[in-house]
């Protein structure tokens, strides 16, 4: 049997450890004055419109200047660690999932976020629901379109607000919509999560087909308590059915 060896590994030399933590401090420093240096709020201003403020001026300096063109782009890592999750929210929403059998009857009707789930689901489902929320202006059109021989008119998906309380999509054709009125309709984003999610849900609770209503309602800002109260109609509260999914067989 061989004797471990007695002799202490050798210490890295002075130099080497010196310039190792000067390194990680120099870095975790470029970090912090990133975090810093990114926008704040919205605020509510002296004349009751909220606004964003912006990080110190040095922190600003010296990451625009220095370290994201010369540092932090050349690693990729030119977040600034501040997450939608973390904003004030806009929007008050929560969506609800309609689960039915083949005939078509509803057999459970599920809530997200849910209020029986620990924190962590919870939260989850809440960054969920907001990816839902995220609606979009139609973009104008400029002139008339003429579609080619033996093609159809491009159409467009939008919310349809006929009844102010109950959303739908209607998919119309764009010469059809007035040039005068703005339309929304659900990012592709929403739309994604939506048809993703109610798979999953079907797959797990062996539904036929689901259902996805977007329950939303504007946040009220704080500066109402320099405007007086809001309306009546900022307290209504909107569904948006985004349609049906029916399981893959």
């Amino acid at each position: 049997m061989s004797a471990l060896p007695t002799r202490p590994p050798r210490p890295l030399p002075f130099l080497i450890t010196g310039a190792g933590s000067l390194f990680a401090v120099g870095h975790l420093l470029a970090i912090g004055l990133l975090a810093l240096a990114a926008e704040s709020g919205p605020w509510l201003m002296s004349n009751g419109v909220p606004s964003t403020s912006l990080g110190p001026e040095f922190a600003t300096r010296v990451s625009a200047n220095y370290t994201v063109p010369y540092y932090f782009q050349r690693l990729r890592m030119t977040h600034n660690y501040h997450f939608e999750s973390n904003k004030p929210i806009a929007l008050g929403i929560y969506f609800e999932v309609k689960l039915k059998d083949e005939t078509g009857t509803v057999v459970r009707t599920l809530k997200f976020p849910d209020d029986k789930a620990n924190f962590w689901v919870r939260h989850r489902q809440n960054i969920l629901a907001l990816g839902l929320g995220n609606d979009q202006q139609l973009p104008r059109r400029g002139t008339e379109v003429i579609p080619a021989k033996g093609e159809k008119m491009p159409t467009a998906q939008i919310w349809d607000k006929s009844d102010i309380e109950n959303w739908r999509l209607k998919e119309v054709e764009e010469h059809l919509l007035p040039r005068d009125q703005p339309f929304e309709r659900p990012s592709e984003e929403a739309k994604k999560l939506t048809q993703a999610y109610m798979r999953f849900l079907c797959r797990e609770h062996k539904a036929a087909s689901a259902e996805l209503i977007r329950h939303h309602r504007q946040a009220i800002p704080p500066m109402v308590l320099l405007m007086g109260p809001p309306p009546a109609e900022a307290f209504s509260e909107a569904k948006s059915h985004f349609g049906d999914y029916r399981r893959e067989e």
